[in-house]
């Protein structure tokens, strides 16, 4: 547990935002009590870090003076578990790409938890932007929340509840968009951006034929790994988000050609040499 005497000193808010989030996810409940003395803060401080860390979409359960992170095993809640896992640098991601992205764009966003904060970034922000996706989870939070969206159909998949298959690549070849971003299970030196199904590859694949530019958002637990589905050749790629900000972290591959075009305290965007 925690110890109450073990106090922090202060500190500014978005580093006590990710400490917050570490000692949840390392220890699971702990009480708004304990959580103010390891800051040396007050409780009412504690209780508007966790409201803030809600509305960005952290899975938190409250009881009896305590919090913890969301975990359950029903289909709903997969894609909030998996968002728990690197949540801080998905976050830094999405929050530098609302500054990247202009007002007025088409945006493309496939399935996944970093494409989910995006969309929930753009919301907080109200961002003036119309979104395609065939991720089902994030064209329902856009809506809902007043944003314009536009949803691909087809046969719906788990656990990033995006919908594939024949008529979802008939949908996307019939659209226009301005700015498509991906996520990717691994992204190799060689092989480029991958994912574990074909069905995914093939939707990104039509992502990139319908997008005037394509950004993969990435984070750095991705780098130098290999899925089974070719997502993506480097050719294929205009931008890379990733949550670093020092150089471009695919060991053993350079990019004399690459350039930052948008950089953060926690996040860079590269612009790749043209195809």
């Amino acid at each position: 547990m925690v110890s109450d005497v073990d106090i922090r000193p202060r500190r500014g808010t978005k580093a006590r935002h990710r400490e917050i989030i570490a000692l949840l996810d390392q220890h699971g409940a702990l009480s708004i009590a304990q959580l103010a003395g390891r800051f040396g803060c007050s409780p009412a401080t504690i209780r508007r870090d966790l409201a803030v860390l809600g509305k960005k979409g952290l899975p938190l359960q409250h009881y009896h003076g305590a919090v913890s992170l969301t975990r359950t095993n029903s289909l709903g809640s997969q894609i909030e578990d998996r968002q728990i896992e690197r949540y801080q640098e998905k976050e830094a991601i999405a929050q530098l790409l609302i500054d990247f992205i202009s007002d007025d764009t088409i945006i493309g966003l496939n399935g996944g938890t970093t494409t989910t904060m995006i969309a929930r970034a753009l919301i907080k922000a109200k961002k003036r932007v119309r979104v395609v996706t065939n991720a089902v989870n994030i064209a329902y939070e856009l809506s809902i929340n007043d944003m314009d969206v536009v949803i691909v159909g087809g046969a719906v998949r788990l656990p990033n509840f995006e919908s594939t298959g024949p008529l979802a690549l008939r949908t996307l070849g019939d659209m226009h968009v301005d700015l498509g971003i991906l996520g990717a299970e691994g992204t190799d030196p060689y092989f480029g951006f991958s994912t574990t199904t074909e069905e995914e590859a093939a939707v990104a694949q039509a992502f990139r034929s319908s997008s005037d530019k394509i950004l993969m958002a990435i984070d750095h637990s991705k780098m130098g790994k290999k899925a089974l589905f070719r997502l993506l050749n480097w050719t294929d790629v205009d931008f890379v988000a990733i949550d670093r900000v020092d150089e471009f972290p695919v060991r053993g591959f350079a990019l004399p050609d690459s350039s930052v075009v948008a950089s953060a305290d926690r996040a860079t965007v590269w612009k790749i040499a043209p195809r």
